[in-house]
């Protein structure tokens, strides 16, 4: 997946590839794995960004294992997942380079918005706090 000053998005359900190359030179990709059919194993995704952006969408619940290098950019993935150790379990494991742009991982249930997203963290976090799960 190429987006040269332009766009990419792939979402919905789709299958894809054991090994995926996502380019964005000054555009951005939108990678949405959580509708997607993933075989067992290990799917991988390289990531390039050049002045550009990549958004990566999965589950809660799916394995993710990230490693990238940014250069004047960012690289970001926070996971609350527990880690499994089943042979069978998908595995997402993203890897790349930011140079003045940035990859981003977001963790949503299917069909949820951003603003939808931020809404439940908050509401369970208070919830958590209120059972007495501290901070």
């Amino acid at each position: 997946m190429v987006a040269a000053l332009g766009g990419v998005e792939r979402k919905g359900r789709w299958i894809p590839a054991r090994q995926n190359l996502a380019v964005a030179v000054m555009g951005g990709i939108v990678l949405d794995f959580r509708e997607a059919l993933l075989a067992p194993g290990v799917t991988e995704v390289w990531i390039f960004t050049l002045m550009g952006g990549a958004e990566i969408l999965v589950p809660p619940g799916l394995a993710v294992e990230s490693d990238g290098v940014a250069i004047m950019g960012g690289f970001e993935h926070r996971d609350d997942a527990p880690v499994h150790d089943l042979p069978d379990m998908p595995i997402l494991r993203l890897r790349g380079l930011a140079v003045m742009g940035g990859v981003e991982v977001s963790i949503r249930l299917p069909g949820e918005s951003a603003r939808d997203a931020k809404r439940r963290l908050r509401s369970a976090r208070r919830e958590h706090r209120r059972l007495g799960g501290g901070s």
